[in-house]
């Protein structure tokens, strides 16, 4: 009885969440942009700064944004476009930062309904000399599998107001062009390998002025949009034409990601000896 109004309270908030357009954006927005369509994928490599143990240690990250026909029975990529599915926008973020003798081995995948930006599924990892620690989100319940001592294996309802951390450097494009609200619910990051703490963070939100910005890739123009509450900051900065290519983030922590290279391309057919040569030198 007591698992049965579990499942009954997340698919109502499920619902709620669905009714008031939760993530939505204007019919116009990026995402609906014809570029996605056109068989390729947004490829951007950055160089990293990554907070770890009291220190900064340099690595690299790689963000793919694509879209895919979905299957919504299995909630999984469709091999084909069907009658019963839609279209996804997915955003992969893989990250490998050494650290010592070994190294982090990190990604998130989340899945955003192209229609009307929700969030779909959400999947993560995090990979070390120590252990595997995975995280999953369908249906409204998150699961996580942990190696640390009070962690373990558990699930709990995903907030249904919350924004997951890892799909926000998608999500805040739809805020580039138009004016953002107040305050977000963001939930933390699922790919630190650690879930003590899953309480969603209420941050302030505010896009500053367009500004110049140098990263490895080139000089360009970006559009600021900056998170915050009492525990820190995270800013994005996104070019302001569609479709707001990441350029450069940062972290209260030190954390700080900035574009090397970004292509559309088909990067699924680039795993031959010698493909590699498509990654900056730094970042092979």
């Amino acid at each position: 009885m007591f698992g049965k109004r579990i499942l009954a309270a997340v698919l109502a908030a499920s619902l709620v969440a669905a009714a008031s357009g939760l993530g939505s954006a204007p019919a116009s927005s990026w995402r609906h942009a014809a570029l996605w369509d056109d068989g390729r994928a947004e490829f951007c490599v950055y160089q990293v700064t990554w907070a770890r143990y009291g220190n900064l240690y340099p690595g690299r990250a790689v963000l793919v944004t694509v879209k895919e026909p979905w299957a919504p029975d299995l909630d999984v990529k469709a091999d084909r476009p069907r009658p019963d599915g839609f279209d996804v926008l997915k955003l992969n973020h893989a990250r490998d930062v050494p650290t010592g003798i070994y190294t982090y081995h990190q990604m998130s995948s989340v899945y955003f309904r192209r229609d009307n930006g929700t969030v779909r599924k959400m999947a993560a990892t995090s990979v070390e000399l120590c252990g595997v620690s995975t995280a999953d989100m369908t249906g409204g319940t998150l699961r996580t599998r942990s190696y640390f001592d009070g962690q373990g294996d558990r699930a709990q309802p995903w907030p249904a107001a919350a924004w997951p951390e890892d799909g926000l450097p998608l999500a805040l494009r739809d805020y580039v062009k138009t004016s953002p609200p107040a305050t977000l619910q963001v939930f933390p990051s699922l790919m630190s390998g650690r879930f003590t703490d899953t309480s969603v963070r209420t941050m302030r939100l505010q896009r500053l002025p367009p500004k110049s910005v140098e990263v490895p890739a080139g000089k360009f123009t970006g559009v600021e949009i900056r998170l915050q509450d009492a525990d820190g900051f995270l800013a994005y900065t996104f070019e302001p034409e569609p479709p707001h290519r990441l350029l450069l983030f940062q972290s209260g922590d030190g954390t700080e990601y900035r574009l090397a290279k970004g292509e559309r391309l088909k990067y699924w057919e680039e795993h031959d000896p010698g493909d590699e040569a498509w990654l900056p030198p730094g970042q092979r």
